[in-house]
């Protein structure tokens, strides 16, 4: 993947704007290594801290909350660098379901504390007009002592961002989620972004669940790109740490939704299925049923239990084969 379609842009803007924030921040995530200061495993480093730094380095608690998040997640994503790069088709039917919640909705909402990576990079560039994509990590607010699921939209330019907030009910639903940070706030983002309409943001963090989702579903459509070679100097791959040099070579990109994705654009331009004759009215076109959830948990009760999550694929309604029966799409790997 080419440097100009990932973060890094942005990523390298922060150390220009306020040198040395990285290395600070990495002083707070190692206190907490070393057990001078405690937040729960899951979160790396709570926007709390990254807050607190920018406060101390002259700006104001409201400007500091409203560029708190931009930071923690180009530092959190640089750690690891990694990019889930969307086929345009799946995304758009992901969205889609935003439209019926039912199956998402009764979802445990611990399956967005267990990303795969502690942050990722979701890059969408065709779903939301003027995005690229969003960075997607588990919060922990020190003020709130809850979990939280932190979402910064990134511009088509690699310069801006849009943040937003749920609040994760312990042991509740995703629907109960909504519920308690639409009371708590009454939208889905942070106090300086409201001047967006609360339908929309709503909208776009519901979206970000149903993608953050199907990266955790154990049949997902995803398969790592080639990585650049890098050549390593002499001694280098002896050294316990390896240096972050924010380049392009650091970055792994994952496609999701190759086959899946073809998949659904071959039943969106399927042909008619009948031809109308007289008396029959007219033909019905072939058509996609929406996708949804599928989950259950896997291991005896008197053990620990993994929820497993399954996507089921959308289905083709009047197949062009001329039939009636309905046709489910089955990416083969």
């Amino acid at each position: 993947m080419k440097d100009r379609d990932t973060p890094l842009r942005i990523v390298r803007m922060w150390p220009k704007m306020m040198p040395g924030c990285y290395e600070v921040l990495d002083t707070c995530r190692d206190a907490k290594a070393g057990g001078e200061i405690s937040w729960p495993d899951y979160c790396i480093l709570p926007i709390n801290a990254a807050a607190t730094y920018l406060c101390a380095s002259s700006l104001s608690p409201v400007e500091a909350a409203a560029v708190a998040a931009e930071l923690t997640a180009c530092y959190l994503w640089r750690q690891s660098k990694i990019i889930y790069s969307y086929d345009a088709a799946l995304a758009a039917t992901l969205a889609e379901q935003v439209d019926d919640t039912e199956d998402t909705d009764i979802l445990p909402s611990d399956l967005l504390l267990h990303l795969p990576h502690a942050c990722v990079y979701i890059k969408a560039p065709e779903l939301i007009e003027h995005l690229d994509g969003f960075f997607a990590w588990a919060d922990y607010d020190v003020n709130r002592h809850g979990a939280e699921l932190r979402i910064s939209w990134l511009a088509d330019d690699m310069q801006h961002t849009f943040s937003q907030v749920l609040h994760l009910v312990p042991g509740g639903t995703i629907a109960e989620c909504v519920d308690d940070t639409a009371k708590t706030t009454g939208e889905y983002c942070e106090l300086s972004d409201r001047e967006a309409p609360a339908v929309e943001v709503a909208r776009m963090m519901l979206t970000a669940i149903q993608l953050l989702l199907y990266i955790t579903a154990s049949n997902a459509d995803i398969d790592e790109q080639p990585r650049q070679s890098v050549a390593h100097p002499v001694g280098a791959r002896h050294k316990k740490t390896v240096d972050i040099t924010d380049k392009a070579s650091e970055v792994r990109a994952f496609d999701v939704g190759i086959r899946v994705g073809a998949a659904i654009r071959k039943a969106a331009d399927a042909p008619t299925a009948h031809t109308a004759t007289a008396g029959s009215g007219a033909s019905k076109r072939p058509h996609l049923r929406r996708g949804h959830w599928h989950h259950y948990w896997q291991g005896r009760k008197d053990e620990e239990r993994r929820l497993i999550l399954k996507w089921t694929a959308p289905t083709v309604i009047h197949p062009d084969q001329g039939g009636t029966d309905d046709v489910v799409i089955f990416p083969v790997k």
